[in-house]
């Protein structure tokens, strides 16, 4: 995807929206050409740029092995657990929000909603490692049991 879209980004030409063709003194850019003029303007700007890649990529890692140790459903289910949580936030955090909450009673069913998925999230969690670790415990007794048999075996054949 990379070495199809970085064309695109080098080479492309778009406008430049609002008030920034004022500041950058043109109004048609690349994004490469974009990347330059924000470094010029702000280091730290592109830093966070790529900071916030390295966290995406983290994240990517993280969810490609919670599929594969778990489910599908239960990545699934952590992704409505992360925007739950999110909107939550927004929620208690009156800096966050970008529009006025609504009025009663949507703000309670709204409240309600994300409750409840936070607990439906949190409760299928627990089953899942209950269920994980009553696995563990058949496996591990199945093993003690054939390990006893094998050597009730050798103790008969050498008698």
């Amino acid at each position: 995807a990379t070495l199809f879209l970085l064309p695109i980004a080098m080479l492309w030409e778009k406008k430049v929206p609002g008030e920034w063709p004022t500041v950058l003194g043109k109004s048609h850019m690349s994004d490469f050409e974009i990347l330059g003029e924000v470094w010029v303007l702000n280091k730290w700007t592109v830093f966070y740029l790529f900071l916030s890649g390295i966290f995406s990529f983290m994240y990517n890692i993280v969810q490609f092995s919670i599929v594969h140790t778990l489910s599908p459903s239960a990545t699934a289910f952590g992704g409505n657990f992360n925007k739950a949580a999110l909107i939550f936030l927004t929620l208690l955090l009156p800096f966050l929000r970008v529009h006025e909450l609504p009025g009663s009673p949507y703000i309670e069913v709204i409240y309600g909603a994300v409750i409840v998925n936070i607990a439906a999230f949190s409760y299928y969690s627990f089953l899942q490692i209950q269920a994980k670790m009553q696995e563990n415990e058949k496996s591990s007794k199945l093993m003690d049991n054939e390990h006893s048999e094998s050597e009730e075996d050798s103790n008969e054949e050498s008698e």
